[in-house]
């Protein structure tokens, strides 16, 4: 039996090419990203105070949560290196080291972005303390509900710096 290459081809045999990690970002790539993140985070919290309907409300519980933990990668990683830049970096990766380390910019911040970066911590929780869902779901709604904004204002904020400082360009390494 014979089979022609259209069938062949339809069948997509050909190997893929591997794909190796990639751990370089530049810049303004990375405030691209947490731009998105505080975008969804705050339209699906809108949403989530705007809907009656039990299941829409769970679907932006469950984005919020997706993208509060990629904008608490994004944030870290940037904040780790504007501190490398500068060479002010202390050597710690934490969340609550790069809270703290971004309350030393003195950016001018809305009490919404401040009560936002409070709340992050709320994101390890989340991920690590299963046991403790119901009560962590209800610290989400209320972050939804008073300062989702604040992402957007902390994205600002951040982006604005780099601007400032031709950071925008580099390239962030997430081994170095």
């Amino acid at each position: 039996m014979k089979f022609s290459e259209e069938v062949l081809k339809a069948f997509d045999l050909e190997k893929k090419a591997e794909r190796n990690p990639v751990n370089v970002m530049q810049v303004c790539q990375m405030l691209g990203f947490m731009k998105e993140c505080s975008e969804r985070i705050y339209q699906k919290s809108r949403l989530y105070l705007q809907c009656e309907d039990a299941d829409l409300q769970l679907d932006c519980m469950d984005i919020v949560t997706a993208k509060l933990n990629d904008f608490v990668q994004v944030f870290k990683d940037l904040v780790i290196f504007i501190r490398k830049s500068e060479n002010t970096h202390r050597g710690s990766s934490s969340l609550r080291y790069c809270m703290a380390s971004f309350d030393t910019f003195e950016f001018h911040q809305t009490e919404a972005e401040k009560e936002f970066l409070r709340e992050l911590l709320l994101r390890n929780e989340i991920t690590h303390d299963y046991f403790n869902r119901e009560l962590h779901q209800q610290k989400l709604i209320r972050i939804m509900q008073d300062c989702s904004e604040g992402a957007m204002d902390a994205y600002k904020n951040l982006n604005d710096y780099c601007t400032e400082h031709d950071l925008l360009d580099k390239f962030a390494d997430r081994n170095a």
